[in-house]
């Protein structure tokens, strides 16, 4: 009897432990190295996207958004937006990509929004880079 209680004690303490384990909380960060605030770029110049990426866990996913400002013209002009949104690897990412600016679009003010998460879905806070096109 003494035997069937031992390991029903042990059965009970390996399921506690198992299942009280921590979920990652730390959110990731990074660091937007490229193209900086107040960067200015001419229609069909290449916008050379450089960002570093960190997490003690493991990173997922990037989201760069990047978008016309134009509040103080509103409705007049139509949007543009542009997205790109790809796999992350490993604690810590470098990532290197580049935008052609399109000639279809209108010069002014531009937003570059770059957003990041962790395997545990926790996001690290929104970096904004405003720019000009001319």
């Amino acid at each position: 009897m003494q035997k069937y209680i031992l390991i029903f004690v042990t059965i009970i303490i390996s399921i506690l432990l198992f299942s009280c384990s921590k979920t990652d909380t730390t959110k990731p960060s990074f660091e937007l190295i490229s193209p900086e605030d107040a960067d200015t770029f001419q229609i069909n110049d290449t916008i050379f996207f450089h960002a570093v990426f960190h997490d003690n866990k493991a990173l997922n996913q990037f989201h760069l958004e990047m978008k016309n400002d134009f509040a103080e013209i509103a409705d007049s002009l139509p949007a543009w937006k542009f997205i790109l949104i790809d796999a992350l690897q490993g604690t810590e990412d470098n990532v290197n990509s580049e935008l052609i600016i399109p000639d279809t679009i209108y010069s002014g003010n531009y937003l570059l929004i770059l957003k990041c998460a962790d395997v545990d879905g926790n996001e690290a806070a929104t970096d904004t880079a405003r720019i000009v096109i001319q």
